[in-house]
């Protein structure tokens, strides 16, 4: 599978390595929903909590990455980087060709039987 990835990703190695950390490689074992993943992020941003804060908003970039929602993963994963300053230096790489991510993982998705799920 990562392999795959690589090859979809042109040979940028960037691209493949952003892609390979922020994306769900099997993503039919999220067994939370967008709504709940959201709701949480938004607790622990009040709570001050800016780790969990930041992880809650990286998987939901993950879930919107899964959909091939672009405007779901250039928002949840802005907000990571706000959080993650730069500790994340990825989120930064990945937000600056998040329509390359999102076709690429539309591809790699369909390849593997991961059905897309729309938003």
């Amino acid at each position: 599978m990562a392999t795959r990835l690589r090859e979809l990703s042109g040979g940028d190695g960037d691209l493949y390595q952003a892609m390979s950390r922020l994306m769900f490689l099997d993503p039919k074992k999220i067994m939370i929903s967008l709504e709940q993943v959201l709701k949480e992020a938004q607790e622990y941003e009040a709570q001050g909590n800016r780790l969990r804060a930041e992880v809650a908003y990286r998987v939901a970039g993950g879930i919107a990455l899964y959909r091939g929602d672009l405007d779901g993963v250039n928002k949840y994963f802005s907000k990571a980087a706000s959080f993650a300053g730069d500790s994340h230096p990825e989120y930064g790489f990945f937000l600056k060709r998040s329509s390359d991510a999102v076709a690429i993982a539309r591809k790699y998705y369909e390849e593997f039987g991961s059905s897309i799920i729309q938003p």
